[in-house]
């Protein structure tokens, strides 16, 4: 799974022990482990320019319609990020309830790789997975 890959998960297990249908955007792998993070088409107090919006309520990277595959006005949610088992990730891909939706540019995925790189959410960890694997 190459960072800048969309998938969407019909069983996406999010922070609050909820799981359900989700988007999400690959950031980097390494050792094992794949960095992601979720997507919304929800609006709510977000900037519409494209790009890194590190001043909004939540730290995040929008993607407006036509600029890629996909098919709404979409904000990658960089205030939350997700450590996936690259094992369990292969097992759901090839089981159907994960699919590939699209692959971005190289320059947009390195474009939300540097905006992910900047949030005051993510890790020490996730910062080296993310900064190993920049496209």
């Amino acid at each position: 799974m190459n960072p800048g890959s969309i998938f969407f998960d019909k069983d996406f297990h999010f922070h609050d022990g909820e799981t359900g249908e989700k988007l999400f955007v690959v950031l980097g792998n390494d050792k094992g482990v794949t960095i992601v993070a979720k997507t919304t088409s929800k609006i709510y107090g977000k900037g519409i320019n494209y790009g890194c919006q590190p001043n909004d309520r939540f730290h995040n990277f929008y993607l407006p319609l036509n600029c890629c595959y996909l098919k709404a006005n979409t904000w990658v949610c960089l205030d939350e990020f997700y450590e996936l088992k690259q094992a369990e990730l292969l097992t759901k891909r090839f089981s159907g309830v994960v699919c590939h939706i699209c692959d971005l540019s190289q320059k947009i995925a390195r474009e939300i790789q540097d905006c992910a790189l900047v949030s005051d959410d993510i890790s020490k960890r996730q910062t080296d997975i993310i900064q190993q694997s920049l496209v």
